[in-house]
């Protein structure tokens, strides 16, 4: 156990003094779904909380086994993707070790292997990986793992070790193939269409249940019901939607906000929204499942002080452990980059730096503080705040060049537009239908024609 990680109080609650304090144990969070790329706060509605109030809390734990891929998608956010390197397993060790002795961890702990194609590392340093983390957790511990694969990699033994170690499974599939392909390449130029949907049919075959995240480029746009279509007849049944973002190495967006692109990407996602509903809801779409759960959840993130459920601006909330053990927390897409005025964005080394050097840093306290002037922004600017609590830092930083900012692409089409489709729906269900024949002149005023 590192020196300093307990501290002189026997928690971190200490530690983090001046950072925001977690809730009463009363409080019940928004619900919503994360993603890969987590732009959308955890599904933790319902969860009882612990009787500190002080305590942070992890949500996420995203690991980098190896930043290499081995397909070339044009508007992947990572740098490196060439590089083999693998995190070796004492940093795996070492994570562990100081998650659980911060006492960051609550309910299960749920880890992303992530910033890379997982697959692209072999299964038996999975094996190995998994088998330290047991022996590193505490006793009766229970660790969740995760992958968001491109799929092209799937065949009989991972389906085997995903099925053998209860893998949360999701697939990166864009829709048809010349969709798909536009982007999403081997470093040949080839498509990689056919190889994703092998590692589809293989996770069907095996009867491992699987989601797919798809990003919405300017190929997409028109095509929405070709798209939902094509993944409904494939037995999809759980679908999240991305957007193409300015983020990281991908300095451009195909859905750069013009008028007529933001009246197609509405029109796009209305279009789902429709063809989900007609469909009786048979396949979650998870920006309208999100909406709906924040809606019917009747809390918002205005009534606290700090919008503690959205694990991208608390601290702590998600933390993320590159290949070198380097750690950030915030935004996964933010680790390792350089983001200005703060220089590489990590706070340290797992192997040699405890989470208290990280807090008390004044690195990490300028960080804290731009990003809540950009919450606060938020809560001023914005009528849907209390829905989101904040944004991404790392969507604020990348298209507005400052976390101390308010609306970015991922606000307005991935929460904003899905909330006013479900709210516009739900007010038109519940106003009365008039009868045929009928002119409504004003409240308690009609005539017959």
């Amino acid at each position: 156990m590192a020196a300093g990680i307990i501290g002189t109080t026997g928690t971190t609650g200490a530690i983090f003094r001046g950072l925001p304090a977690r809730p009463p144990c009363s409080i019940r969070p928004i619900k919503s779904h994360h993603s890969h790329r987590m732009n959308q706060t955890d599904p933790v509605l319902g969860r009882s909380l612990p009787d500190d109030p002080i305590h942070p809390w992890i949500s996420l734990l995203v690991l980098q086994p190896s930043p290499f891929c081995n397909i070339n998608c044009d508007y992947c956010y990572l740098p490196n993707r060439t590089s083999k390197k693998r995190m070796p397993l004492e940093i795996v060790a070492a994570t562990i070790e100081k998650v659980f002795a911060a006492e960051l961890v609550f309910d299960p702990l749920t880890v992303i292997w992530h910033a890379g194609e997982p697959l692209a590392v072999p299964i038996s340093y999975y094996e190995q990986a998994f088998d330290e983390i047991r022996r590193k957790a505490p006793a009766g511990a229970v660790v969740r793992h995760c992958m968001q694969s491109n799929g092209t990699l799937i065949n009989d033994a991972w389906c085997r070790f995903i099925d053998d170690h209860n893998v949360s499974i999701g697939l990166s599939i864009d829709g048809p193939a010349d969709i798909h392909d536009a982007h999403r390449r081997t470093r040949l130029g080839k498509g990689s269409h056919q190889a994703a949907m092998r590692g589809l049919h293989q996770l069907q075959l095996h009867g491992i249940p699987f989601h797919v995240i798809t990003v919405i480029t300017q190929q997409s746009l028109g095509r929405a019901k070709e798209i939902y279509d094509f993944f409904n007849e494939l037995g999809v049944s759980q679908l999240g939607f991305n957007v193409e973002e300015i983020e990281g190495e991908n300095a451009k967006s195909s859905l750069t906000s013009t008028g007529w692109l933001s009246e197609s990407v509405e029109a796009f996602m209305g279009t789902i929204f429709e063809l989900q509903k007609a469909g009786g809801g048979r396949m979650r779409i998870r920006e309208f499942d999100a909406a709906l759960g924040k809606i019917q959840s009747r809390k918002s993130l205005r009534s606290f002080d700090f919008p503690y459920f959205n694990e991208q601006v608390r601290p702590f909330g998600i933390l993320n452990v590159d290949c070198d053990g380097n750690y950030s927390t915030y935004s996964p897409e933010l680790l390792g980059m350089n983001v200005s005025p703060y220089g590489s964005f990590s706070f340290g080394n797992i192997l040699t730096d405890d989470f208290v050097e990280a807090v008390e840093s004044p690195k990490f306290r300028s960080v804290f503080t731009d990003i809540q002037s950009g919450i606060n922004l938020c809560r001023d600017s914005c009528a849907y705040y209390g829905y989101c609590g904040g944004g991404a830092p790392a969507n604020k930083y990348y298209e507005n060049g400052s976390f101390a900012t308010a609306e970015t692409m991922f606000c307005k089409y991935s929460v904003k537009l899905p909330l006013e489709i479900v709210l516009n729906d739900l007010e038109t269900s519940l106003v009365p239908a008039v009868p045929e024949g009928v002119l409504v002149h004003g409240p308690g005023k009609s005539d017959q024609q």
